[in-house]
């Protein structure tokens, strides 16, 4: 991971009066409705007079800058503010609260004001001072310095200025420190990669002669199992981010399919040494531990939420393919999905509560998703194309799928609200089954 190298700017304190959490804009993204703050991300300053931008390598500040802008814009309750349309133009005039004439950004509408000031470093890049401002009071909402190195340390402090920024105005800032793992195609082989889930740094995790499927992270992210095919049959693999070591193992029976974490870090998995394939729970050494769902059906797609207690998984018992959940404690099995003749690829949310899953319409897959409590369903997707293998983000908000919406398959995130899907750019290629879990 890179590291960047954190300031203590402790005069942000002097500068701005303290802020009650009760004054601070504050947004509610897990509710029925979500707020639009309007964003206004500032053309970077020189930290003093004495120093000109200019002296900044590698077009370090405009590049920060659009790295802001562009993670920015994954969140749906930002509406961002052109430089046009501000009065008087996109400079700040000051990057710190005394200096900002707040008047004119309060007339062009902005809520939120981020500033950027930066100092040349000898031997690296620079210093920048990162600030977000409620415009309507002046208050200070987040206010952080970094030391940056080189230029491949400015897309981190871009994601960690903007889970900061996040984190104050919602709760969470998972988005910005999480990442997805994905299939993509390498000729006749399919391989697993990996990347942030704005869809920077991508890399490729295996290189193994056959196929790679339905890859999962486990809850804490530290290790990723994903089913294998070769010549040979069936295997699963099980990858560690520490060691980056590579755990591959034939199973029982002629097919594994859909591996998934539990939450106490053991692997669920459904085989097929009974006929019909059921869904089983495996030891540390990939023997198997107990039976998590048995039927004369088809049982598959095992998935769980953060407390272990639920699991969601797909079977053909009535019929067609249909998602239940299992109270695993009890024992109790429901039935989920009730519209249509073919429902796969469910993902428990991590509180437990809410099942997004792909339904067939039309001809076409499209994620519904299935409220527990109120045991409402509804339309997430629309549009061209099948959307395929949703994913839940750690924080419960956001949904990864792959979509063939514009030609081959790619990957697109949206919420559990519903929101416009935005493109996860992930390289030249096709790409699908992406898994979300945390950095």
């Amino acid at each position: 991971m890179i590291r960047v190298l954190v300031l203590v700017v402790a005069f942000l304190v002097g500068l701005c009066p303290k802020v009650d959490a009760g004054d601070v804009l504050v947004v509610d993204i897990y509710g029925p409705g979500q707020s639009k703050i309007n964003l206004f991300i500032a053309d970077p300053l020189a930290r003093d007079a004495a120093t000109s931008l200019a002296a900044v390598p590698e077009n370090a500040p405009t590049t920060l800058q659009q790295y802001i802008q562009s993670n920015c814009a994954f969140l749906p309750f930002f509406s961002m503010v052109a430089g046009r349309d501000v009065v008087g133009g996109s400079s700040p005039g000051g990057f710190a609260a005394p200096n900002i004439d707040f008047q004119r950004f309060k007339l062009s509408r902005v809520d939120v004001l981020v500033t950027a000031a930066w100092q040349p470093r000898q031997g690296g890049i620079g210093d920048v001072e990162l600030r977000a401002y409620e415009v309507f009071s002046g208050r200070l909402i987040v206010g952080r310095g970094y030391t940056v190195q080189n230029r491949q340390q400015l897309p981190e402090v871009a994601a960690r200025f903007c889970a900061d920024l996040m984190e104050a105005l919602t709760g969470r800032g998972d988005f910005f420190r999480s990442n997805l793992a994905f299939v993509k195609r390498d000729g006749q082989r399919k391989q697993i990669f990996m990347s942030t889930a704005q869809g920077v740094g991508v890399q490729q995790i295996t290189n193994l002669d056959g196929v790679c499927m339905s890859p999962s992270w486990s809850h804490d992210g530290q290790k990723l199992v994903f089913a294998f095919l070769d010549q040979k049959g069936h295997s699963i693999c099980e990858w560690n981010r520490a060691t980056r070591q590579l755990r591959r193992l034939k199973m029982p029976g002629s097919t594994v399919i859909s591996p998934a974490f539990t939450s106490r870090g053991t692997i669920a998995v459904a085989l097929d040494m009974g006929g019909s394939p059921d869904i089983y729970e495996l030891n540390a050494d990939f023997s198997i531990a107990r039976v998590l769902e048995q039927h004369w059906a088809i049982d598959v797609s095992p998935d769980f939420d953060a407390t272990g207690s639920k699991m969601a998984f797909v079977s053909n018992r009535l019929g067609n393919p249909q998602v239940f959940v299992k109270d695993l404690a009890g024992g109790g099995v429901n039935r989920v999905s009730y519209d249509g003749k073919y429902n796969t690829a469910p993902s428990l949310s991590p509180d437990g509560k809410l099942v997004v899953y792909s339904h067939l319409i039309n001809g076409y897959h499209k994620l519904f998703l299935a409220d527990l409590v109120s045991g409402v369903e509804k339309q997430l997707t629309f549009g061209p194309g099948s959307d395929e293998d949703p994913s839940w983000s750690p924080d419960g908000y956001f949904i990864a799928f792959s979509s063939s919406r514009s030609g081959g398959y790619q990957i697109y995130v949206t919420t559990k609200h519903g929101d416009e899907p935005i493109l996860i750019p992930t390289g030249p290629g096709e790409s699908f089954a992406p898994a979300w879990g945390k950095l």
